[in-house]
């Protein structure tokens, strides 16, 4: 049986575009699967740098919070001095108790300051957290948009379909239509030479 060469030129065709499509599909696999990582790795890079931002933003918050403890110890010496001297100053009657008084309001202002310093901190603290989190999660984001979708096995299918239908398309192309052969004189007279 020999197969005539519009059977072979269709055959061929949806052969060539049947290795296309399948090549076609294993680029897109590649390529998703390379993208895939790359996101990953890209999302691995982001926590990192979130935790050390984190690890930054309480770092100082604990100096803050030891510099404010330290303030907190010098001005208590400096009030128990400041009674020291008073008392030690031989003074009697009701101004003392009016010095000594003085120096627990110095303390008491110092403190005072030193707690808004510190809750402005905290505040600071809070807001540099949110940010690193945002910021993360913004760059998480923008490397999702990057990634590219792997290719469907849906896809790969009616490419190869597509495929076997341009192979029968060419092969249809390439068929001679059927001649059209009848008897009648007009049939004849219309291939006739013409005559002078």
């Amino acid at each position: 049986m020999c197969l005539g060469t519009e059977v072979i030129i269709g055959i061929a065709t949806g052969l060539m575009s049947a290795v296309q499509s399948i090549a076609g599909y294993q680029a897109q696999s590649q390529a998703a699967s390379a993208s895939e990582r790359a996101y990953q790795e890209q999302r691995n890079l982001n926590q990192e740098a979130a935790n050390r931002a984190y690890q930054q933003t309480q770092l100082k918050m604990k100096g803050e919070m030891e510099k404010a403890s330290q303030q907190a110890e010098q001005g208590l010496v400096r009030r128990l001095q400041a009674q020291g001297t008073t008392l030690s100053a031989g003074r009697s009657g009701q101004s003392i108790g009016g010095l000594l008084a003085d120096a627990e309001r110095v303390e008491g202002k110092d403190l005072g300051a030193l707690g808004m310093n510190l809750a402005y901190a905290q505040q600071d603290y809070f807001f540099g957290m949110e940010n690193i989190y945002t910021q993360q999660k913004t760059a998480n984001i923008s490397a999702a948009s990057r990634r590219v979708a792997a290719p469907s096995a849906g896809g790969l299918v009616l490419g190869l379909a597509g495929s076997a239908l341009s192979g029968v398309q060419a092969g249809l192309a390439l068929k001679a239509p059927p001649g059209k052969i009848g008897t009648s004189t007009q049939n004849l007279q219309q291939y006739a030479p013409l005559t002078p």
